[in-house]
């Protein structure tokens, strides 16, 4: 058997696409992020050491363009499809599991800009793209005032949140000491009325600055309140699956990219010479070669999972309809599935490192940064369970509202 160098570039897979011009655009994208991700790589450890990211690593990734990718061409943006976008967070992800998770919260300004009136995008476009934060945990509190709402709420994992020019909260209005039926609200507030906690003392991710804040008091006038889960109300084709596909479009992404970043670690850590005399390479066991292999072809294979996924979901945005019942299912099922082979695969490389693995470095932040992203509750495994609701027969009235799958009136 003949062998060659591994493999450094992403996996086949990402060639499909509904629209030449999205496509176009990715190719685009992902040659700016090459042509940058060795000076990105280099910010990583200061990134972790920081709790953010470095002024240095958010302007190279804001360079890229990967912001512009989802947002509407009536606002300036790519317009792109998210099967498209999709390759370019998991190439980010690939470089660093901190600067992956930040470059899907860049990512996401589109989807949430077509949450709001044309004229209330393009005036927070004045200055430039903006960053948003977002915690849809509806623990805020609004009550009703001329023109708007006076806002207060504390949430945890404000995702992003260090780098954000805006933060999205998710909350409810109230009539005295009683909500007000209806569904969650999400209340607009700058960055500047946030006091965050200095409390992201976290096992990995550590460079995201997702740390817990609080607003207090806050006008929100009513022309910045969404309702984060209904129809957006202007945007492009990435917009008419909601904030639901945008969601799991920034996890899957991000799971993907580090799952193949582990699998070169691995693969980089075996094929080095022993430092001990008469030791082989792990690379040169052949039990060590059938566990690489099985773990890269699960990896590739929930890869073709999210890429068949996503062009089914872009083929149906394309046609100017919403994704079906069985459509989201699945993309919350490649996401749990990606999300599950990641933690198996940081658990093996964690084993596999030996003395690489448990002292500081590029192959310990990994696996700590994809257990870490497993922890999130979009991808529980306890969702298996609705999912398998929805692939034996669910009843008609069964519906996916935001992360929740139940009866709807």
């Amino acid at each position: 058997m003949t062998t060659a160098p591994h493999d450094q570039q992403a996996p086949a897979g990402h060639a499909f696409s509904v629209d030449p011009a999205s496509a176009a655009n990715r190719d685009r994208l992902l040659a700016a992020v090459e042509e940058i991700a060795g000076e990105l790589e280099a910010e990583a450890e200061a990134c972790e050491a920081a709790g953010k990211l470095t002024d240095r690593a958010l302007e190279l990734l804001r360079g890229t363009g990967i912001g512009w990718g989802l947002v509407s061409a009536e606002l300036g943006g790519l317009d792109m499809y998210p099967g498209d976008v999709f390759p370019v967070l998991e190439r980010i992800s690939r470089i660093d599991g901190s600067i992956g998770w930040i470059a899907t919260i860049v990512a996401s300004s589109g989807p949430l800009l077509a949450y709001l009136e044309p004229s209330v995008a393009k005036s927070l476009l004045a200055d430039g793209l903006p960053i948003f934060a977002a915690s849809g945990a509806p623990s805020g509190r609004a009550v009703p005032v001329e023109g708007g709402y006076r806002f207060s709420g504390s949430y945890s994992y404000s995702s992003g949140g260090l780098h954000a020019d805006w933060v999205f909260c998710g909350g409810m209005v109230y009539d005295g000491d009683q909500p007000v039926p209806g569904p969650p609200l999400s209340f607009l507030v700058p960055s500047s009325a946030v006091t965050h906690k200095g409390n992201w003392d976290t096992l990995g991710l550590r460079g995201t600055g997702s740390v817990d804040f609080t607003v207090t008091d806050e006008f929100v006038p009513a022309e910045r309140v969404i309702t984060m889960f209904g129809d957006p109300v202007s945007g492009g084709p990435s917009a008419g699956g909601g904030a639901f596909l945008l969601i799991h479009l920034m996890h899957l992404g991000f799971a993907s990219g580090i799952t193949r970043r582990l699998l070169d670690e691995v693969a980089a850590h075996a094929n080095r010479p022993s430092s001990r005399p008469g030791a082989t390479r792990p690379a040169d066991n052949p039990a060590f070669r059938t566990e690489y292999a099985e773990h890269d072809l699960a990896a590739r294979a929930a890869r073709a999972m999210i890429t068949s996924t996503l062009a089914d979901i872009d083929t149906t945005l394309s046609r100017g309809e919403r994704p079906s019942r069985r459509q989201i299912s699945l993309l919350y099922g490649a996401n749990v599935h990606i999300h599950n082979t990641a933690r198996e695969i940081a658990s093996w490389a964690f084993t596999k490192g030996g003395g690489t693995a448990l002292r500081a470095g590029t192959l310990q932040r990994l696996v700590r940064d994809a257990y870490s992203g497993g922890q999130h509750f979009l991808v529980d495994r306890a969702h298996l369970t609705d999912i398998g609701h929805e692939l034996l027969g669910a009843p008609p009235e069964m519906q996916w509202a935001g992360p929740f799958f139940a009866a709807q009136s």
